[in-house]
């Protein structure tokens, strides 16, 4: 009967868990820009969620079942926002306000122009002037208008031995976009067209 007890609160602890893991995975490939940083908050993440399902599993067993939905539904939005406002970002601003900008630029699609292709940085403050989620969307926008002959470079940046920056087909934006950039190039395809 423990060994039972013991196996059904593992199965809890391992669903109860896959959430967070689930977000670790989407957080990385989508914010890739995390430094050193990530080697300290992903495990920091996950003793804290940890401790927090414990309880959660603990605290299951003295409630009465109508209510058990409503600790887990709260425990797991709870992890998930845990994991998602402790990211780190090495240079940027913090993701919450990255999707914030995106969403923004996406919405401000009419109010994009050619100028938005320009990523300007301001030298005092080595800050973008122009946010990279208004150039990601202004790539969108005048994807035919690009000269396709391998003289325009994503992101204005050179090409670096992993990474090739030249544009010689429309297909290659896409392909060469880094991280949340791919969900809001794949939002305008998809509601856009």
């Amino acid at each position: 009967m423990h060994r039972v007890l013991v196996w059904v609160l593992l199965i809890k602890y391992v669903l109860s868990i896959l959430p967070t893991l689930l977000m670790f995975y989407i957080l990385i490939e989508l914010f890739p820009y995390t430094g050193l940083g990530r080697i300290v908050a992903l495990p920091m993440i996950f003793v804290i969620n940890t401790v927090i399902i414990a309880c959660g599993l603990a605290i299951s067993k003295k409630i009465k079942k109508q209510y058990r939905i409503v600790i887990w539904t709260g425990i797991i939005i709870l992890t998930i926002s845990i994991s998602i406002l402790s990211y780190p970002q090495e240079s940027g601003p913090h993701i919450v306000t990255q999707t914030k900008h995106a969403v923004i630029a996406i919405e401000n699609y009419e109010n994009i122009t050619k100028d938005d292709l320009e990523i300007i940085e301001n030298s005092s403050t080595k800050k973008l002037v122009n946010p990279d989620e208004r150039y990601v969307v202004a790539l969108y926008k005048y994807k035919h208008e690009l000269p396709l002959d391998g003289t325009y470079k994503m992101y204005q940046r050179e090409p670096v031995y992993f990474y090739d920056s030249h544009i010689r087909k429309i297909d290659d934006i896409p392909a060469k976009l880094i991280g949340y950039h791919k969900v809001i190039w794949w939002y305008l395809k998809t509601f856009k067209d």
